[in-house]
């Protein structure tokens, strides 16, 4: 994805965004990112299932749990989500990026997507 695919208002937001091909790639390399799943427990359950190592933090724990990822600092995290909307999981990146980390990645389209291209 270029820059120009992203609509203006998430650009100079500064998020980032990953496609699930990309995903899959980066969770091949030797640097695996860490993937924080946002959604809440009882929707990890069913058709989207969760990626395989998937840490889940709920969007609205986070902010009070962002000290649990301390030990992942300089590594790429990739935030996941159900993503109709994209809201959530972008909150969640805006919330890590204030807490000082660099890396911080929105998979394009969530476990949608992520299902859609991997079935």
């Amino acid at each position: 994805m270029t820059d120009t695919d992203l609509p203006r208002d998430k650009l100079q937001e500064g998020l980032s965004y990953l496609s699930p091909e990309e995903l899959a790639r980066r969770l091949r390399s030797d640097r695996t990112p860490l993937v924080l799943d946002v959604r809440d427990p009882n929707e990890l359950e069913g058709e989207l299932g969760q990626l395989p190592g998937a840490l889940n933090i709920p969007l609205g724990q986070l902010q009070q749990r962002v000290g649990e990822l301390s030990t992942q600092e300089g590594r790429d995290i990739v935030v996941v989500c159900v993503c109709r909307t994209g809201r959530r999981s972008e909150a969640a990146a805006r919330i890590l990026r204030d807490s000082g980390f660099d890396r911080v990645f929105v998979l394009k389209g969530g476990m949608m997507a992520w299902r859609d291209t991997y079935r």
